[in-house]
């Protein structure tokens, strides 16, 4: 088991943690709230990032510190956040990349595309 790194929130760390997972064709999940109590380190709000299904080459979770309030309210209260956060943080060839990727789910040889249409 990988050991989960702590990392500071960033626009630049947010947004490598996000093409990275997508590269690796999982879905980066950010998680604000455990059974609906904050997720803290040392006392303060944290943010913990889980890349989804993947084919295993990227590291499986981080926990993020110092995460800025309105992104917190975000992950709490919304789905995909992860789209709306490379849009915020990433450039628009960042975009294009993160929504390129379709998704693997190991052990059952799935592949989805998650185009738009």
């Amino acid at each position: 088991m990988k050991e989960t790194l702590v990392v500071k929130w960033s626009p630049e760390t947010v947004r490598e943690f996000i093409l990275g997972c997508r590269k690796d064709e999982g879905i980066p999940m950010f998680k604000s709230l455990y059974a609906k109590h904050p997720i803290l380190f040392n006392g303060k709000p944290a943010v913990l990032a889980v890349c989804w299904g993947g084919r295993g080459k990227f590291r499986d979770s981080f926990f993020f510190t110092d995460v800025p309030e309105d992104d917190l309210k975000l992950i709490e209260g919304m789905t995909g956040d992860w789209r709306f956060l490379i849009r915020k943080y990433g450039t628009k060839k960042d975009v294009i990349e993160a929504e390129s990727h379709g998704v693997y789910i190991p052990g059952y040889d799935v592949f989805i595309h998650l185009k738009e249409k």
